[in-house]
């Protein structure tokens, strides 16, 4: 299989699935009033890898969720996955996806060496064998793996299950540089309207004249910016903005019926006077609830049938998957997804005034941002409060 032969019809609405109904989700995850952020190409990745681990109704029920039919064969969904992987892990010293792909089995259970190949190969998953009987032990588990997978990364996951037969974790940190970086010494301090009763003064990066991709996006009372990272795929960082304040959850009702690509399509070069702020986000999420609600019910029940993961002795065992704990970091600033080494000594309170007659994209209220080429949309998410 030839890792860079990659087709972008390929790419589904799958993300944009899991991120809006984690918005609704009923359980400890209010996506509606914090900064949120997840990797829908990741958490696919996994869930693709599951399917080839799978059989019988597990396995249809899998193929039909994530639309594996739309690949020629499984070889051409392996090579799909692992050179959007490689895009993103290898190409340039500037960028950097540190990623914890993990299946842990319990230690009861044998797994498949062809298996545990495949998954490490194409996918950059381990598969391990531990203890999963109590809940401490797999609360420390998850917390040393992410300390040696993810850079000054901590845990708050907490876990309700013992006797797991099967846990899922992936976590990310992406960091990269702009290809176009902003001036650490323009930074200043704006006001950003959380709501209409609450204004926040925060740190937010300017320029005046920013040659960038942009749209209005009237039917969706909105408008995006792209901005690019310095990446040979063309990796960049889409932001949708609504024109209205107080307008994101419409414009994410209405991101359910749209694809990432048809927007980035319309998209021309334009001088446009930017003003985005400076923000941190660590958010992690059980994403049990969101895939149940989505029609993956088989995935978690005791009737689950994965026996291509397991060896012939432990195949005819029942698998059922705990969770799937999700976690992603991003932090963006003047340089962009990385540790800054400009800053400005003194935050400057600048002007809000604004040449309106120009393009301008003034990101000083809730936004929706996803990173991506044209392949993959890697990380998406929102900011909403500082």
């Amino acid at each position: 299989m030839d890792p860079a032969n990659n087709n972008n019809n390929f790419e589904t609405n799958f993300g944009l699935d899991i991120f809006t109904n984690l918005l609704n989700s009923d359980g400890t995850t209010d996506g509606n009033d914090k900064n949120l952020i997840i990797s829908p190409f990741l958490v696919e990745a996994l869930l693709a890898l599951l399917y080839l681990g799978s059989d019988g109704k597990t396995a249809e029920e899998l193929k039909a969720k994530l639309h594996i039919q739309r690949f020629p064969n499984n070889a051409k969904m392996a090579s799909y996955f692992a050179g959007n992987l490689a895009a993103i892990t290898q190409n340039s010293p500037d960028t950097q996806l540190e990623i914890c792909s993990k299946i842990f089995v319990d230690e009861q259970h044998d797994l498949d060496m062809e298996f545990q190949k495949i998954a490490y190969k194409y996918f950059l998953t381990q598969t391990e064998k531990q203890n999963l009987q109590h809940t401490k032990n797999i609360e420390d588990l998850l917390k040393n793996c992410l300390q040696e997978n993810l850079k000054k990364s901590a845990i708050n996951f907490k876990i309700f299950q013992e006797n797991c037969k099967a846990l899922l974790l992936m976590a990310a940190n992406f960091r990269n540089k702009w290809f176009l970086p902003f001036s650490a010494y323009r930074s200043g301090l704006y006001d950003f309207h959380v709501s209409s009763d609450c204004v926040k003064s925060i740190p937010m990066m300017l320029d005046n004249e920013m040659f960038v991709k942009f749209v209005e996006l009237k039917e969706m009372d909105a408008r995006a910016i792209e901005l690019p990272y310095e990446h040979d795929d063309e990796i960049s960082m889409l932001i949708i903005l609504p024109n209205k304040r107080d307008g994101l959850a419409e414009l994410e009702t209405k991101l359910k019926q749209v694809n990432l690509s048809t927007i980035a399509e319309q998209m021309q070069m334009e001088s446009v006077q930017l003003l985005l702020p400076k923000f941190q986000i660590d958010f992690e999420c059980s994403l049990k609830a969101v895939l149940e609600k989505l029609g993956f019910s088989l995935l978690f029940g005791e009737d689950s049938n994965f026996k291509n993961l397991l060896s012939p002795q432990s195949a005819s065992s029942s698998l059922p998957i705990a969770d799937i704990l999700h976690k992603v970091c991003l932090d963006v600033h003047e340089s962009g997804s990385e540790s800054s080494n400009v800053e400005a000594t003194k935050p400057i309170v600048i002007s809000n005034s604004i040449d309106t007659r120009q393009k301008f994209f003034r990101a000083d209220h809730p936004f929706f941002f996803a990173i991506r080429n044209r392949d993959a949309t890697y990380f998406m998410g929102h900011v909403v409060k500082f």
